[in-house]
């Protein structure tokens, strides 16, 4: 069987964006990190594509079906096989370089193919009509069925596809992370830069890996019973409790908005590991290690149950206690986001930064997510829930949400891009990457919200109605304009050079 190196180094065009060092004998903290990083970015040429085509369908009029198609797909692509695959890839990286820990094995090689076999079963049965939202809720996918829009092998094909995601996310990725953080041991031919649970990076990707384990665990139960019976192994009558509307809004909610959750801590963790290895005078700390730890708590024991903010119209179903607890928590994670914002700024204020491509993505990604959190905060009052939670703002906050941490995650693979490689990238193309790339995302979260403070329903083919098309014409002007900004990151990466010596003379060194 090849190995992931090997993989990399023969896929067309991709290889050589993203083939593999192997000459520091650090391929076991490279090799299945890499191969999924690299597969992320054609999962990201594929939502691209599909991104561009939804406003092209309403612009040119085109049929409604495809319209679903795209943005289904589109979705599809975005969330999981890109950047959860390119979140899992760099912090396995980054944890093996840490820790001294390899990540090779059985666990990384599942966590690689039900990522994408998944993706491609679900994909398949999207182009077979398999047209669901985010929130794939029973019973829509049998409802689909009865009305003839799809078939129900293609449900069947569609959820073997989203449970071997969820297996990948939910269990191996967390499993793998606990392993490498507490359970093998360290090989010193592999740690370039010791870091323990205290380092408030570290314990950032802790916490998250129990999130995804502990609030997906219900999901994979449900799913599980729900799965078995479609292949017909339980009889339907037996997993009627698994089907309950009620019952599967709530596992998937519990998990979808932690998932989320989970996401934001790694994110800030991220920013809190990266940071310290750009400061202007050497100093490698932040600016309070003990805040940074307790803005990451906070924003854990805040954020656990923030999601009944999403059950506003299930009562009696929800006493409306609990949506008002959902609510006053989301804004609970303000405080902890708050704390972050200080720490860093006081990091940069103190010791000052030496500018780069990597942390200024990192940066700004950063920024984005901040201003993301004040939509989401609006969206998850109670009130302001009936007027938004069904139009464009709430696809604003979940596309923004996705755009900000991308930004932020390929910041993160940037500095680690040469200890993967052996390559360098170039930093004035870097710099036209974030600048075209910060400008793009903001048009495009404003415009979007603009849209749905305006009333403009999310899923919804006919935005020529009631004047709705200048909100897609923004759109359409800065998707495109995102499309060109990561045309240039490809292209850096393509023409990325070989360095000569290792990395040093003051400079950051990769995969701390």
């Amino acid at each position: 069987m090849l190995s992931p190196a090997a993989i990399i180094q023969r896929t067309p065009l991709f290889g050589r964006m993203f083939s593999v060092d192997e000459s520091t004998g650090l391929e076991e903290i490279n090799g299945w990190p890499g191969l999924m990083i690299m597969t992320s970015f054609a999962w990201l040429a594929v939502a691209g594509l599909l991104g561009v085509a939804m406003p092209l369908t309403q612009i040119f009029e085109l049929d409604a079906g495809l319209f679903y198609l795209a943005i289904t797909a589109h979705g599809a692509a975005l969330v999981f096989p890109f950047l959860l695959q390119l979140v899992f890839g760099v912090s396995l990286h980054r944890a093996g370089g840490c820790l001294g820990t390899p990540a090779t094995g059985l666990i990384p090689a599942l966590i690689f193919w039900f990522m994408n076999v998944g993706a491609v079963l679900l994909t398949i049965a999207i182009l077979f009509g398999f047209s669901v939202s985010y929130a794939v809720m029973y019973p829509l996918p049998i409802v689909g069925v009865e009305t003839g829009q799809w078939s129900m092998w293609v449900v069947v094909l569609g959820f073997t596809g989203i449970a071997l995601v969820l297996l990948s996310v939910i269990v191996l990725y967390p499993i793998q992370v606990l392993k490498m953080l507490f359970f093998d041991q360290q090989r010193d031919y592999l740690l370039l830069t010791p870091r323990s649970l205290r380092d408030p990076g570290m314990l950032g990707m802790a916490m998250a890996a129990l999130v995804l384990l502990v609030a997906g665990t219900p999901l994979i139960i449900v799913a599980s019973a729900v799965l078995l019976g479609l292949y017909g192994i339980l009889p339907m009558a037996l997993i009627t409790w698994a089907t309950e509307p009620v019952v599967f809004q709530f596992v998937f909610f519990i998990f979808a908005h932690n998932l989320m959750e989970a996401m934001a801590i790694m994110v800030i963790a991220a920013v809190y590991a990266t940071l310290p290895l750009y400061l202007a005078d050497g100093t490698r700390k932040l600016y309070s290690e003990r805040l940074a730890r307790l803005a990451l708590w906070i924003l854990l024991v805040t954020s656990v149950t923030s999601f009944f903010h999403h059950f506003y119209t299930m009562l009696p179903a929800l006493p409306a206690a609990l949506s008002y607890h959902g609510h006053i928590m989301s804004w609970g994670t303000g405080i902890g986001a708050a704390l972050s914002i200080f720490t860093i700024g006081a990091t940069i204020w103190k010791h000052g930064i030496r500018p780069d491509p990597a942390l200024m993505a990192i940066l700004f990604g950063f920024v984005l997510y901040v201003l993301d959190g004040v939509s989401a905060i609006i969206t998850s009052n109670v009130v302001w829930s009936f007027q938004l939670h069904g139009t464009m703002w709430q696809s604003a906050h979940t596309m923004a949400v996705l755009i900000a941490m991308t930004l932020l995650w390929l910041g993160v693979f940037m500095h680690h891009y040469p200890v993967i490689t052996g390559r360098t990238l170039s930093k004035k193309t870097g710099y036209s990457f974030v600048a075209l790339y910060t400008i793009s995302a903001l048009g495009l979260a404003y415009s979007m919200l603009a849209a749905g403070a305006a009333g403009m329903p999310r899923r919804f083919a006919a935005w020529n109605q009631e004047g709705w098309m200048f909100y897609g014409n923004l759109i359409l002007f800065f998707g495109l304009l995102l499309a060109v900004a990561l045309a240039v990151l490809a292209y850096d990466l393509y023409k990325s050079r070989f360095i000569p010596e290792p990395v040093a003379g003051g400079q950051a060194m990769p995969a701390e």
